[in-house]
Parts: structure tokens; sequence; C-alpha cells
């Protein structure tokens, strides 16, 4: 097991695509076999390496890094405003801002796992949407995926509904920001 680095998070570059495209095709074909559905199910095992270059172009991808660079961890959070959201809001404790922030392609690679690395990049997303006047941050995860749901409600994070629209039992969660 590698040492706890000092670690730090930013927006993703455009030559980080290729390393990241792995990380995701990596930790979702993981996320897949730990929640005992298809890789076909989730789209981020089959992204073309376009996607995650346009989604870096538009600011929504972060990196956690070491000291020297390395990509460790990835994300991505999406700032949608909240009539996009509708139905799935209801449930939602508080008062709901203009602005929700939407948790997605949350990976690290396995020899970084249970570092604290993800939770790095959780709460830099957390501030983030703070920053942009996000009331709540929502993600969408496997219920049968009992280690995910277990430190999203750990990280304050409740289900609010569940539906199989992808083939399989997925949760939405959210916590509220403010």
């Amino acid at each position: 097991m590698p040492d706890i680095p000092d670690i730090h998070v930013r927006t993703a570059r455009l030559s980080e695509a290729a390393t990241i495209l792995k990380l995701v095709h990596e930790s979702m074909s993981h996320y897949c076999k730990d929640s005992g559905i298809p890789d076909s199910y989730i789209e981020a095992t089959s992204e073309s390496l376009q996607i995650v270059e346009d989604a870096i172009s538009s600011g929504v991808v972060f990196v956690a890094l070491n000291d020297e660079d390395d990509i460790l961890g990835t994300c991505r959070l999406y700032i949608r405003p909240r009539r996009e959201m509708g139905r799935e809001l209801s449930g939602v404790e508080g008062k709901i801002s203009s602005r929700i922030a939407y948790f997605a392609r949350f990976a690290v690679w396995d020899t970084w796992r249970s570092l604290g690395i993800g939770n790095y990049l959780l709460s830099h997303c957390e501030s983030f949407a703070r920053s942009t006047s996000c009331s709540h941050m929502l993600l969408h995860t496997a219920l049968s995926n009992k280690g995910m749901v277990a430190y999203y409600e750990a990280h304050g994070f409740k289900l609010l509904s569940s539906d199989q629209s992808r083939g399989y039992d997925r949760g939405l969660f959210a916590k509220r920001l403010k």
C-alpha cells in the first residue's frame, strides 16, 4: 500500500484526458463488479476520449493529485439549473436554490483507495458547489453497492428515491450544502 500523499485538487487539463479516461474505465468496471451489474449498464465504462475531452473543456472535471502531479482520482461536477432537475428534487430537505450540483464519474485508482483521496475530491466539489450558489448536491449510485451507499451516507447524503431506469436498482442521493 502506498504512503498517504499530500493531496491537492484542481480542474483537469486536456493533456490529462487519456489518463482520466483509463482511470474512469478501470474504476467503473470495478464499481460494476462490486455492484453486481453488467458493465454495459454504466455508460462511463464505454465512454470515449472525445467525451472526456469535452467534459474537461467545459470545466466540470476535477483531479486529485499528489506532489508529483500524478493523478490519483477524478470526478465530475455538473452545475444544473433547478428547473432541469424537476421531479428529482421532491423530498429534498430545506430551501432549494436555483442551481443544483450533480456529482458523477467518481473514481480513484485501486492502489490509492481507502487513503482519503475520494474525501478530498468530494470536499472540493462541495466547496465548489457552495461557491456557485448551489444549495444541494445530488448523485446516483447502485443500491446493491453497499460500500458506496455507506460512503455517501457517512458524508451526509440521504436517499431520495430509487428507480430501475438503467436496468438495476439505482438510488438518487442528496446532501444539503447550505
